[in-house]
């Protein structure tokens, strides 16, 4: 049987999450006019989103804490959306990670502005920038163990430093997302994914090389 204070620990969480789904909109309504999260207001937030400034204080310390939460879901898609792209190995080709960055790229489009106002927000905010940090260190980390494997696998060069490589990648790509692809029509949209395919495949892996190994590792695989 649960104790007091776990059921309302539960309350206290249910009703948190409703809150965040409500002003959510709201929030994303507000940075699409412009102007930045910096010059948005609790009381703005609170007024639009038919909230007691009271009651905003109950569930969240500042609007900074308010921001981490409406962005936890949008930047857990957003590792998750770009994880994939090194899911593929040994047997992925250029082509096929050209089509897997794209989507990367339409699942990171509809959270631009939130991850915009982030970013904004770490550069003045401790906890917003060690949030911000943290989620993407999560991705560096995942893909310097995808590099280090395929190098112990043979399908990625052996002189290059994973993590090193997975930290100029990561923060690349992040910035290129934030500035490239926010505008983009489809046709653009494509160009980019192709062109960042073309340069992670030629940083990391071995070219024609590759196919032939990947053919190899997947007969091999199959005849176990």
């Amino acid at each position: 049987m649960l104790s007091t204070e776990e059921i309302e620990a539960r309350r206290f969480a249910a009703r948190k999450r409703e809150l965040v789904e409500r002003v959510l909109p709201v929030v994303e309504a507000m940075l699409e006019r412009g102007g930045g999260y910096a010059n948005i207001t609790v009381d703005e937030i609170a007024k639009q989103s038919g909230m007691a400034r009271s009651s905003f204080y109950r569930y969240f310390s500042d609007k900074h804490d308010l921001l981490i939460a409406l962005g936890a879901p949008a930047l857990e898609a957003i590792r998750e959306a770009a994880m994939r792209p090194w899911e593929m190995a040994p047997d992925v080709t250029r082509e096929g990670l050209a089509e897997e960055l794209l989507r990367t790229m339409e699942d990171y489009r509809p959270h631009t502005p939130l991850l915009a106002a982030i970013i904004e927000a770490s550069t003045y905010d401790a906890t917003a920038r060690e949030y911000f940090l943290a989620g993407f260190d999560q991705i560096r980390d995942g893909v310097a163990a995808h590099i280090e494997a395929g190098q112990e696998q043979g399908f990625i060069y052996r002189d290059i430093h994973p993590r090193e490589m997975a930290g100029w990648i990561t923060w690349m790509a992040e910035r290129g997302m934030s500035a490239l692809v926010a505008e983009a029509d489809e046709a653009t949209l494509r160009r980019l994914a192709d062109s960042l395919a073309a340069i992670v495949w030629r940083a990391i892996y071995d070219g024609h090389e590759l196919t032939s190994r990947s053919a190899e590792s997947a007969t091999q695989r199959r005849n176990r």
